[in-house]
């Protein structure tokens, strides 16, 4: 009698009883459920893809500057606030007056740069024309309209070689035309008006020597009572109103030494 493969069998009797309405052996199914349990508790155990982290973006240029760069110290910032306001003042009296036009000191400096600077130096220091700085233009001319007749006629307009001029009190003694290195000083009514030399007399007097003067509300000099020295058409006059020169170019008034006119004092 041949023998049935028992695979064969197996397989026979699983059909009968999945007609009959049964199940396969609990014991063939264990293997099957088995596997899918260990397939699922692997995956839920496998970890999850972590994505790579995202570079940083590059820092500008201009940031990395700004964050290097040198901060200023906290002691400056008083001083770097106020520098508006100072240069303001230094300015001022060269600045432009608020109708446009360059103001009375900065006519002065231009028409010194122009004509007086060859000879008294860039700076009013001397050179082939006497000294004007440390007060020693002032010293010669305490009022400043001695200056005034003086720059207007020039050393041969004011006398003949070795006649005094200025201050009578001057400590050293008056200077005399000629004087110095035998050079005349030239005579500049014929090239100014009377308001420019003004303007060129003031500027040395008061920036290049020191001396104080009376200004107006637009910067102009004045008496020291406040007068003008300017008429309406730019004619130099006295405190009382009159001409200031005469037609020789001469002064109307004579000079106050002790109590300058020009001044303050």
């Amino acid at each position: 009698m041949t023998e049935v493969p028992e695979h064969l069998l197996k397989r026979s009797k699983d059909r009968r009883t999945s007609l009959d309405g049964g199940t396969p052996d609990a014991a063939e199914a264990a293997p099957a459920a088995e596997s899918a349990s260990v397939e699922k508790a692997t995956a839920a155990a496998a970890p999850a893809a972590v994505a790579p982290a995202a570079a940083p973006e590059p820092v500008p240029p201009y940031v990395e500057a700004a964050l290097k760069r040198k901060k200023i110290p906290y002691w400056a910032m008083p001083v770097l606030a106020f520098l508006p306001l100072w240069a303001v003042i230094y300015i001022g009296g060269l600045s432009p007056s608020s109708n446009g036009a360059p103001s009375q000191l900065a006519t002065g400096q231009a028409i010194f740069s122009a004509n007086c600077a060859g000879c008294h130096g860039a700076g009013g220091g001397g050179g082939v024309g006497r000294q004007m700085t440390d007060g020693n233009l002032v010293a010669t001319f305490p009022d400043i309209i001695g200056q005034l007749q003086f720059v207007w006629l020039g050393s041969n307009g004011t006398g003949p070689a070795g006649t005094p001029y200025g201050d009578p009190a001057r400590e050293g003694g008056q200077h005399k035309t000629l004087s110095y290195n035998g050079n005349p000083m030239p005579n500049f009514d014929k090239t100014l008006s009377q308001s420019q030399l003004l303007a060129v007399v003031r500027y040395e007097w008061e920036t290049l020597s020191g001396g104080k003067t009376t200004t107006d509300a637009a910067g102009n000099i004045t008496y020291g009572d406040g007068k003008p020295m300017l008429d309406a058409a730019g004619e130099l006059i006295t405190p009382d109103g009159k001409m200031l020169f005469d037609p020789a170019g001469k002064l109307t008034i004579q000079p106050n030494w002790k109590t300058p006119v020009g001044s303050k004092s």
